[in-house]
């Protein structure tokens, strides 16, 4: 009982700790690039900005519905079925993948559920356009998840990290890692989560959220983002596994900063000029997922030869 509630106070550390320092990284540097354009009104405090804002939201009261309160959960449940370490995972299943994408695909709809309590018909629109967005993002991103079932046939998370111990599956699935990440670059541009006081969903969302619905309806959508991310380190970047002298959990924290890092300036890279949901979609539509039911296939062809 002690080691069980050991490993799930480590975890929750590592989720606050993480999620607040990735906050002040998208914050700090979509200011810095907008400063860049020109835009000299967007300022980001210090390393206290993220304390300050969730502060500010939970000011607006302490209300919370059913569904924002089922989203936290299952916020927090995704974290306890991914290895942290070969030691650090909660629940250890051997369908453990498939348990933290089902999770993630409950985390998103309850996301829409929990933001369609608005009485304003344009909001509402809005709001589910967005989610349904980011649905339909997880369909190249499942497809690349699947790639890798069959590439290293299991569906344990942690077998996965262990059969990377040669060769990480980046060199056996290049298209799948690149489908992914720009599946995460997407959904962080529709969600908008390092951007402050722009207009159109962004703005919407923070006339309509207050309280503590929007600190875990925020919450929720930097897990949507974070947990993308921190599978793609897992499925294709080799996880834990040690490399040379580093450890295995430095190297984790390495891979996974470097690349969230990468998923920020190539989100911030692209601008204004591709942020329209219609048009990520078609991107979405024409390209990631034809391309990631072309590397399914290929991968499919190997496995059964």
């Amino acid at each position: 009982m002690l080691i069980i509630l050991k490993k799930i106070a480590y975890i929750l550390i590592i989720i606050v700790v993480n999620l607040y320092i990735c906050s002040y990284l998208g914050a700090k540097l979509s200011a810095r690039m907008e400063l860049r354009r020109g835009y000299r009104i967007t300022r980001v405090g210090g390393i206290g900005f993220p304390a300050k804002r969730f502060f500010s939201y939970l000011a607006r009261g302490p209300e919370i519905d059913i569904w924002s309160f089922l989203l936290f959960i299952f916020s927090l449940l995704i974290w306890t079925v991914v290895p942290i370490s070969s030691d650090l995972v909660l629940i250890d299943i051997d369908s453990s993948l498939m348990a933290a994408f089902l999770f993630y695909l409950i985390i998103i709809i309850l996301n829409l559920s929990s933001q369609s309590r608005t009485h304003y018909g344009i909001v509402l629109g809005q709001m589910v356009k967005k989610m349904i967005s980011v649905i339909s993002l997880a369909i190249p991103f499942f497809f690349s998840i699947t790639s890798i079932i069959l590439l290293s046939r299991t569906l344990s998370l942690k077998e996965i990290v262990d059969r990377q111990y040669e060769y990480w599956n980046i060199a056996y699935q290049p298209l799948g890692f690149i489908i992914a990440l720009i599946s995460v670059i997407m959904v962080l541009k529709i969600l908008r989560l390092n951007r402050k006081g722009t207009p159109g969903i962004s703005g919407i969302d923070e006339i309509e959220g207050g309280g503590l619905s929007k600190v875990v309806l925020r919450f929720s959508e930097y897990t949507i983002v974070l947990f993308m991310t921190y599978l793609i380190v897992i499925l294709y970047l080799g996880g834990y596994k040690s490399l040379y002298f580093i450890r295995g959990d430095v190297m984790l924290g390495i891979k996974f900063y470097a690349l969230f890092i990468f998923i920020l300036f190539s989100e911030k890279a692209l601008g204004s000029s591709i942020s329209d949901m219609g048009l990520l979609m078609r991107i979405n539509g024409k390209f990631l997922i034809p391309m990631s039911i072309i590397n399914f296939i290929i991968t499919f062809g190997f496995f059964i030869y």
